[in-house]
């Protein structure tokens, strides 16, 4: 029996990286059911959020299989108030998931999003990552400067083979974000 029913991790993974698997498996640890919202899944095309919602969807497959549930959840454009609190935990509910705790890294203010309602209700697990010193941007870098071997450091051994595909998407956000993007699912593994 584990602490926690259902846990909930709200994260872009616009490069999936060991900071957010080291999050990951913590929740795995603690809860018996975790859901994954993918944040901001309608961007995609962007320096911001080059990788669309398949290919972030697609990434957590591959590492997790069936041991976590994957959800979209797209922006609502009203920045961090309580009302996104209300909409993340709403969202969840809709999906049949009443998180009983919420587990996040170096977000501190993840709690200032919801009411003392939710917060009374839920628990709120902050998970230290200080000894994985990597965030998303600094991978994207990597990427962009084809700097293979440092990236190798910071992402799963399952997504290796994509590294060209992911470089190729996000390299035609950076130059052009109207051109149609080339979908991580599409092309054959």
């Amino acid at each position: 029996m584990k602490k926690y029913k259902k846990g909930l991790i709200l994260g872009r993974f616009q490069m999936l990286h060991s900071g957010h698997e080291y999050i990951i498996n913590q929740a795995l640890e603690m809860c018996e059911e975790v859901l994954i919202f993918i944040g901001s899944s309608d961007k995609s095309g962007t320096e911001e959020n080059p990788f669309d919602y398949e290919t972030r969807r697609t990434m957590l497959e591959l590492i997790y299989n069936d041991k976590i549930k994957i959800a979209p959840l797209p922006d609502l454009g009203i920045g961090n108030v309580f009302g996104w609190g209300d909409y993340v935990i709403d969202s969840a509910k809709n999906l049949g998931f009443e998180p009983d705790c919420m587990i996040y890294g170096i977000e501190d203010k993840c709690e200032k999003w919801f009411r003392d309602e939710i917060k009374n209700k839920m628990s709120f697990v902050k998970v230290d990552r200080n000894d994985i010193k990597i965030n998303a941007s600094a991978l994207r870098k990597y990427m962009y400067d084809n700097q293979y071997e440092k990236w190798k450091e910071y992402v799963n051994p399952l997504l290796y083979k994509y590294y060209s595909m992911l470089r190729i998407q996000l390299i035609k956000a950076y130059i052009n974000p109207s051109k149609p993007k080339i979908s991580f699912i599409d092309e054959d593994n």
